[in-house]
């Protein structure tokens, strides 16, 4: 049997079973205890398993949940600053759209009482927050999962939306680079953002300071198509200058 195959077969095995010793190993593949630590190790370097005394389990796999948690907690406090200010702009009798991520669930989080309010949005998160509250109407966009964001790529296009208009769309955003560009690391991602923001009368992107002047392959849209930009007070002075002269109205939470 060659190493590769070797390799593979041990993964199996620890798939099945969860976990299993060097000792365990050396003897159902006829090689040495020597050999199978060398094979665990690559493996472990691959992250395909975790290491452990004596032997090796299956990789512990973060839930959506746990993970989306952990990036609420990144800028908590600007997000929620950021959410709050969105929220002041939402009145009776609108149709809005949600984007998903982190700052888009503070907001609805912070949604005020509302009256006849339709939300479309492509988070699993948000349409489960929102779903129950009185006076709001909520649609669940549907698509590919996108586990970051707990949210669906691909959705807002096709005959579903041909005469779909909302009064405000609130866009995230991955990064904003250096050109003024909000892009992402997902080209399906980016589509999605591009489809969506296209859908509004308003457009407003929420994106905490940390996240501008930062590169990504798959462009959304650029920041000068965004009728509304609210970010947080920490924005450096050279980038809020950058806004200025570009004349993009800017809320500072």
């Amino acid at each position: 049997m060659l190493t590769e195959q070797r390799r593979t077969q041990i993964l199996r095995e620890i798939q099945m079973s969860g976990i299993e010793t060097t000792r365990a190993l050396a003897v159902k593949f006829q090689v040495s205890e020597v050999t199978i630590r060398a094979d665990l190790d690559v493996l472990a370097d691959r992250r395909q398993l975790e290491r452990i005394h004596g032997g090796a389990k299956a990789p512990t796999v973060e839930s959506p949940a746990a993970l989306f948690h952990e990036r609420m907690e990144v800028n908590f406090q600007a997000k929620r600053r950021i959410a709050r200010a969105a929220a002041e702009l939402i009145e009776d009798n609108q149709t809005l759209v949600f984007d998903g991520g982190s700052t888009m669930m503070q907001l609805a989080l912070h949604m005020p009482p509302a009256s006849n309010i339709v939300i479309a949005t492509n988070s699993m998160n948000i349409a489960q927050q929102l779903m129950s509250r009185t006076g709001m109407e909520v649609h669940m966009v549907g698509g590919k999962v996108d586990m970051q964001t707990v949210s669906t790529m691909g959705g807002f296009g096709g005959k579903d939306f041909e005469d779909f208009v909302a009064h405000k769309v609130f866009v995230s955003a991955h990064h904003i680079d250096d050109a003024f560009d909000v892009v992402d690391i997902v080209s399906d991602v980016a589509l999605t953002k591009r489809r969506m923001m296209q859908l509004g009368r308003q457009v407003i992107l929420l994106v905490d300071s940390s996240k501008w002047n930062k590169s990504g392959p798959a462009k959304a849209f650029p920041l000068s198509s965004v009728d509304i930009v609210i970010t947080d007070s920490d924005m450096p002075a050279s980038i809020r200058k950058k806004l200025y002269d570009a004349s993009i109205e800017v809320i500072y939470a």
